[in-house]
């Protein structure tokens, strides 16, 4: 089965450069106008079902992906922003100046470390990985969306392409509302292509 993996639109955190994690922020018209672009892009996808964040950012981009394809949609928690503890709210810029040291382990692919108050790599990899072992498998042809966020997606591509230790996560990471492809089967996960984005380049 292909899954198509999606970052939300962009929000208005997005565009204050803000430490969103579990906080909520509506899309902008920005954001919408790059959902619509996305659900043109995905046309040639025989998209059954579309998988959320319960964030309302990524509610109202899956959405937009159901009412193109007249799908329906389930969401899910494990599809959820990695919790960034004491640093949510912030701009990245203020957490850098108060919280240096929690900026730098934010930024590195090292399983353990937790953000004070927040979750650590391998617990943000271990419920996404979570989703997608209980994920019902269709027929080959079949096509799901799958909308979460941007740090949970860093997490989820370097879980993917390896797990390097140290590594930095900022490699893996998509702008808004690109997509990657996977090929889930029985036997695991197959990362195909990811922050594929050119349908976006009239949509900003």
């Amino acid at each position: 089965m292909r899954v198509i993996l999606v970052r939300h639109g962009e929000s208005e955190g997005n565009q204050q450069g803000m430490i969103q994690g579990r906080l909520e922020s509506p899309l902008t018209a920005r954001g919408l106008r790059q959902c619509l672009a996305l659900a043109a892009a995905l046309s040639e996808f025989p998209v059954t079902q579309v998988y959320t964040s319960p964030a309302l950012r990524a509610q109202n981009t899956a959405g937009v992906l159901a009412g193109h394809f007249t799908c329906p949609i389930t969401t899910d928690e494990r599809l959820h922003e990695r919790h960034f503890g004491l640093l949510q709210g912030l701009t990245l810029d203020e957490a850098r100046r108060q919280y240096p040291a929690a900026m730098r382990q934010l930024s590195v692919g090292d399983p353990l470390p937790r953000i004070p108050q927040g979750e650590s790599v391998a617990e943000v990899s271990h419920r996404l990985l979570d989703f997608f072992k209980t994920l019902p498998l269709s027929d080959v042809d079949d096509a799901v969306a799958v909308v979460t966020h941007g740090a949970a997606l860093e997490i989820l591509l370097w879980q993917l392409k390896g797990a390097a230790p140290g590594e930095e996560l900022s490699r893996y990471g998509q702008q808004n509302c690109s997509y990657s492809l996977l090929a889930v089967t029985a036997s695991g996960i197959e990362l195909q292509r990811w922050g594929i984005g050119t349908h976006l380049l009239n949509a900003n």
